[in-house]
């Protein structure tokens, strides 16, 4: 199966962060974005699939991305999670 993906964005009007899976209108809000990534550790597909998050600021810019490897997939020595930032 190909990883979940995920948009993180930052709405300067609630000044919350909304997580949703991408393509879905359906957001959960999250006071800070250390919190989207808290509840995205407990998702419990995120285990079997991985997952892409890709996070916005408030002015709609991309500022990262960030993946976590499916259970099974990274050895033991391998970072479970990696951010890449532009």
């Amino acid at each position: 199966m190909p990883p979940l993906s995920f948009t993180l964005r930052h709405n300067a009007a609630t000044f919350d962060w909304e997580l949703a899976v991408a393509g879905d209108s359906a957001a959960s809000h999250h006071a800070t974005h250390s919190s989207a990534f808290d509840m995205l550790a407990t998702h419990p597909q995120l285990f079997a699939r991985g997952a892409t998050v890709r996070v916005f600021g408030a002015d709609g810019g991309y500022e990262c991305e960030r993946t976590y490897a499916a259970a099974g997939s990274v050895s033991d020595t391998d970072a479970a999670v990696s951010t890449v930032a532009l």
